[in-house]
């Protein structure tokens, strides 16, 4: 019995930058469409995800400021 449930490994790295990049790219996809939705052009909107996208990369990642314990 023990052998029909398969080990689970931890994800390589090449897995873990295969999914991020497709994670980005979905999201990137989605927030296009929605921007095209509201009516603004391809160039603005694509500009406008380029740029959302550079703000969130250039901050550094911070910690939760609740309290903990």
């Amino acid at each position: 019995m023990e052998d029909l449930v398969p080990e689970v490994k931890d994800e390589s790295e090449f897995a873990q930058k295969y999914h991020a990049e497709k994670l980005l790219k979905r999201s990137k996809k989605k927030a296009r469409k929605q921007l095209l939705a509201a009516g603004l052009p391809r160039a603005s909107a694509d500009k406008m995800v380029k740029q959302a996208l550079g703000r969130i990369m250039s901050k550094p990642e911070r910690k939760a400021a609740g309290r903990s314990r």
